[in-house]
């Protein structure tokens, strides 16, 4: 766990780290520069390197099974972003390791955990499998008016609370907000 500058969470929890590219909103991600320092300074998790054309030093899709049961640990009740430095619904990452992350969170539920990912179409999917426990908010980034489909397929995900990302918003953006509880909107930085 690390103590969060994100505005609307608390700290971070990162049972995977790195990932690649998927649309304009990657370009300037803050977790890709991070990595490559994190990497310089040794840091365990940010050892692997990822494709040159898509990810970068130190941010190769990694899992981390030994941080899963960090949220047993804590004490007092926090807003928790799931991998910040990662998705966790990378298609790299087994869907038996998404179960583990969920079933933590289930036996975690003073914890609130705040999912968000860019890969849409495979928690959708996937969603028809999980079982997400009422602490586990889901999400999905929308960058620019281009992938707003990814709302779409929010929406078909059972959960207590389904949020958008608009950050970092690159352009105009229309969205139906039916069916989604909160949406965030930032600027992009870089």
């Amino acid at each position: 766990m690390a103590t969060s500058s994100i505005e609307w969470t608390e700290v971070t929890w990162n049972p995977t780290t790195g990932c690649d590219k998927t649309s304009p909103g990657c370009d300037n991600c803050y977790a890709l520069t991070l990595a490559k320092r994190l990497k310089a300074m040794h840091q365990p998790k940010y050892q692997n390197d990822g494709n040159p054309a898509t990810s970068g030093p130190g941010f190769a899709l990694t899992l981390h099974p030994d941080t899963l049961t960090d949220p047993y640990r804590w004490k007092h009740p926090r807003t928790v972003f799931v991998n910040s430095m990662s998705d966790l619904f990378h298609p790299d990452v087994p869907i038996e390791f998404i179960e583990e992350a969920l079933e933590v969170m289930r036996d975690t539920p003073q914890h609130t955990y705040q999912i968000l990912t860019k890969r849409a179409q495979r928690l959708s999917k996937l969603a028809e499998r999980l079982d997400f426990p009422d602490n586990a908010w889901i999400g999905v980034s929308v960058e620019s008016q281009r992938y707003t489909f990814r709302v779409d397929h929010l929406r078909m995900v059972d959960a207590s609370v389904r949020f958008v990302s608009a950050e970092p918003l690159l352009g105009p953006l229309q969205l139906n907000l039916d069916g989604i509880d909160w949406v965030i909107v930032g600027g992009e930085s870089g």
